[in-house]
């Protein structure tokens, strides 16, 4: 089970306005242009659940990745969890129901 509510990011990430997500998002500590549109290649790559799976494990699905984005792979997860969480788009899990 996630210590966050990575179901709910994924929601907003999908239906938020590109625009709009860049400007809240993006402004080079820790999130850069190539942290973003990574971010966007993850989210569009599968559904909520594979974001989820790739969120837990921090790592990715099968998408292309330019040069910027294969120098930041590394701290991506770490960078987009301590931006969304000072932005507040990011919760802490408080679901009662836990996985067996």
């Amino acid at each position: 089970m996630s210590q966050y509510d990575t179901a709910g990011l994924f929601q907003f990430l999908s239906q938020t306005p590109e625009q709009g997500l860049r400007k809240m998002l993006v402004d080079q500590k820790p999130i850069t242009d190539a942290h973003f549109n990574l971010l966007l290649k993850v989210v569009r790559a599968g559904a909520e659940a594979q974001f989820c799976e790739h969120f837990e494990k921090k790592d990715f699905p099968k998408v292309k990745m330019g040069p910027a984005e294969q120098k930041i792979k590394d701290k991506f997860w770490d960078d987009c969890i301590a931006a969304c969480l000072t932005r507040g788009i990011l919760q802490p899990n408080t679901s009662s129901s836990k996985v067996a």
